[in-house]
């Protein structure tokens, strides 16, 4: 019953006054802010698959509907991908031996809902607004772990280890902030460049301190992105003022090389080193021979002299051939496929920021082990995957990112 004063031409209506037209509070950029920041900072552990399942509600009051596409299909294989991963229980991995448990299936399910809601929400401010929450509440974690590495740990002392800001040792590991930071990195650049100078001194941070590999060669390509982008206007300067430019030039020199007798700047060097690039030829060699022999036990282990302390292939095609057989490898040639159909879809538009989300994501995907590890950088990987796909074809132009 709606409850109302009327006094002369003055009418209040109670019911709208405290019960705000829903609609409206769904599509409060605010609200799904909100929501992306809880997903973000609960780096796909129970507080994400809260902030995924309060999202998931909301935008269902707008009984949304669409036609199912392939990007769908690639959102839920990834979600089926995570549950076989979840169910392998992996000798090296202690807590895996108890197999599939509620939680990992909760999570999983509420992605493969969460994921295709997502990517067909209208408008796009409102999956732009979810996404950059997210970013914000990676970039929480991310930026709380440099900060108390840089108060509790030596200068550049936190290669391997970082402090834990979880647990109060230093006991986590250098990767997988340095991932989520590149991660932050990318979605600004890609959605709110406001932010891209915090999102590039966070970036940088784990360069310096965690000597972060990926982090230093997204650190390069975001700089040869921009100085791309803007070449014109910079020619045009160069040429109006050579004199200057030569004059900054000639102070960055010796400045470059003071950076390069830096132990992170040395630790570039390495990144063709024998090691990782080693460990994947053996691999897909071995991939070849799988496919010929339909014996997925040859990417079983890792040879012991290809890396220490360390069972994984670091590659999404070679673990998940590993761990989950041929139908978990099937499912992560979609995941890839799809990412690569992403970039071409932006780069025939013209999007090279959107082309370069997708090339990012890919090179994770190939260097890292995102579904074993989990937590963040699973969730970093998992949101870079959504933007890559998150075409606004609903949209006119003028609303692309």
């Amino acid at each position: 019953m709606i409850l109302f004063i009327q006094y002369g031409f003055m009418r209040v209506d109670f019911k709208h006054l405290f019960m705000p037209n829903i609609k409206n509070l769904i599509s409060s950029s605010l609200v799904n802010a909100a929501c992306g920041f809880v997903i973000g900072v609960g780096g796909f552990n129970e507080l994400s698959v809260l902030g995924m399942a309060w999202w998931t509600i909301l935008e269902l009051q707008n009984r949304p509907s669409f036609q199912i596409d392939w990007r769908d299909v690639v959102v839920l294989c990834i979600g089926v991908l995570m549950l076989l991963y979840w169910s392998f229980p992996d000798p090296e991995i202690p807590q895996s031996l108890n197999g599939l448990t509620m939680p990992e299936i909760g999570k999983a399910l509420i992605w493969m809902i969460f994921s295709p809601l997502m990517l067909h929400s209208k408008p796009f401010d409102k999956g732009r607004a979810l996404l950059l929450g997210i970013a914000s509440g990676l970039a929480c974690y991310s930026g709380l772990t440099l900060i108390a590495s840089f108060l509790f740990q030596p200068f550049q002392g936190s290669y391997r280890h970082l402090f834990n800001i979880f647990t109060g040792g230093l006991d986590a590991g250098s990767t997988q902030p340095g991932y989520v930071a590149c991660g932050v990195l990318m979605i600004i650049l890609r959605l709110e460049s406001r932010f891209l100078p915090a999102a590039i001194a966070l970036t940088l941070g784990y360069v310096v301190q965690a000597q972060n590999r990926s982090a230093m060669i997204l650190l390069l390509f975001v700089i040869g992105l921009l100085v791309w982008e803007r070449r014109i206007f910079l020619l045009n300067k160069f040429r109006s003022n050579a004199a200057i430019f030569m004059t900054i030039i000639a102070f960055i020199m010796p400045l470059l090389y003071g950076i390069s007798q830096f132990s992170f700047a040395k630790r570039f060097g390495d990144i063709f080193s024998i090691g990782r690039v080693e460990t994947h030829r053996v691999g897909f060699d071995r991939l070849l021979r799988t496919y010929y022999t339909a014996d997925s036990s040859l990417l079983s282990q890792v040879p012991v002299n290809l890396v220490i302390k360390d069972k994984w292939w670091h590659n999404i095609l070679l673990d998940s051939m590993r761990n989950s057989g041929f139908l978990g490898h099937c499912l992560s040639l979609i995941w890839i496929a799809g990412l690569l159909f992403s970039c071409y879809y932006w780069f025939s538009r013209g999007e090279i920021l959107g082309c370069s989300v997708a090339m990012v994501c890919l090179a994770i995907l190939w260097t890292s082990i995102p579904i074993g590890v989990g937590s963040f950088e699973l969730m970093s990987i998992l949101t870079l995957t959504l933007l890559s796909l998150y075409f606004p074809v609903h949209t006119s132009s003028s609303s692309h990112p």
